[in-house]
């Protein structure tokens, strides 16, 4: 391998790739989406954002490109976790990754955020498994969860082919399922439609998983890389013109995105970086500051963007934010990534990395 050689533990370019794609969602809700939904400009914004993502055609604040390198990473790592885990031991180490995090920026969102005519039973307990992404009407009481459904559908698809878990051509079945479910979005109902709305996306991070099965495992022959790169962007153009169109014009493109995102990717992977405790704490706690930013910073950016600078205001909105991402962490990751070490001993391969399994993130909550 390039970016790590075999004999190496982790592949340190994704703590760098996690670290930035999660600040990169937090500066487009802050300094951005926050403000803008209120009337304020913040000038440091509007400057990057009229010489550097605009005349690179790059949308949303540099929000979506973080997202887009969230479900890079996704697809890499959790087929590095599939190739070694059997079933049983994948299914719970995803579970207890996603949802105990979930039920608590859940918690915090209706308490701090959500609209309370929307706090129902039946609303939070879908909301809490995701479900609620893919029934009509669609509540969601944790805006930036909807990325979560999207890696959820990857790990229902990566699971159903653990059969195969050494086989980098799983990759083929997969985008054929996505194929299939975008063909009949509209043959079976709203919901089905919402299935699929989700499913679009899933090509992303399949890119991820032949950059992984190509060039990290040398699994796959250079054709045979090209071919599954071509084939899920085909799947994701396809998907963007059926379901997502106004996602398509070059003004407001996802497609530019997740070119320069693929392109960043796979340039780090080549490189050798040195670990750094801050970059390894920005990328451990990444997870708990996408669930959070939306919830505490947006409370505290609401308090202060009043009674102070938004150049004071913004930072002690991220601070806060990253505050209440390492106390969750701590207290509610690591135990659950704990306990989920213990139901599965045994029941794996020894991990051929450690870096963490999940980082997701949201460009337009």
């Amino acid at each position: 391998m390039t970016g790590a050689p075999e004999n190496d533990s982790r592949f340190v370019f994704l703590d760098y790739l996690r670290a930035l794609a999660a600040w990169l969602v937090v500066w487009d809700h802050l300094a951005n989406v926050f403000l803008h939904d209120r009337g304020r400009v913040f000038l440091p914004a509007e400057f990057i954002r009229d010489n550097i993502t605009a005349p690179l055609g790059i949308i949303q604040d540099f929000g979506w490109f973080g997202v887009t390198l969230f479900f890079l990473i996704s697809g890499f790592i959790i087929s590095d976790r599939a190739r070694v885990e059997g079933l049983w031991t994948f299914v719970v180490k995803r579970i207890l990754r996603i949802y105990p995090m979930l039920a608590v920026a859940l918690l915090l969102s209706i308490v701090l955020v959500a609209s309370k005519d929307q706090v129902t039973v039946k609303n939070v307990l879908l909301n809490l498994t995701l479900a609620n992404y893919f029934i009509v009407p669609q509540v969601a009481l944790l805006g930036v969860a909807w990325t979560l459904a999207i890696e959820v559908a990857f790990y229902a698809l990566t699971a159903a082919t653990q059969f195969s878990r050494q086989s980098p051509h799983r990759i083929g079945f997969n985008l054929a399922v996505v194929a299939l479910v975008i063909w009949q979005a509209r043959a079976f109902g709203p919901n089905f439609f919402l299935l699929a709305a989700t499913a679009t996306y899933l090509p992303i991070l399949m890119m991820g998983q032949t950059v992984y099965w190509w060039l990290a495992r040398r699994r796959l022959s250079a054709p045979w890389g090209f071919a599954y790169l071509a084939a899920a962007y085909a799947v994701f153009l396809w998907g963007v013109r059926t379901i997502h169109p106004d996602f398509l014009p070059v003004t407001n493109s996802y497609l530019v995105s997740i070119a320069y995102a693929l392109l960043l990717f796979v340039g780090l992977l080549h490189i050798r970086l040195p670990e750094r405790r801050l970059v390894r704490f920005l990328s451990d706690t990444s997870y708990s500051v996408y669930l959070l930013h939306g919830i505490v910073g947006w409370a505290v950016l609401g308090a202060l963007m009043t009674r102070a600078p938004l150049t004071v205001a913004i930072p002690l909105a991220a601070a806060a934010s990253l505050a209440a991402s390492f106390a969750t962490y701590l207290l509610i990751e690591r135990p659950s990534q704990r306990l989920a070490r213990r139901l599965t001993r045994g029941g794996g391969a020894k991990p051929t990395l450690r870096a963490p399994e999940l980082a997701t993130g949201d460009a337009a909550a």
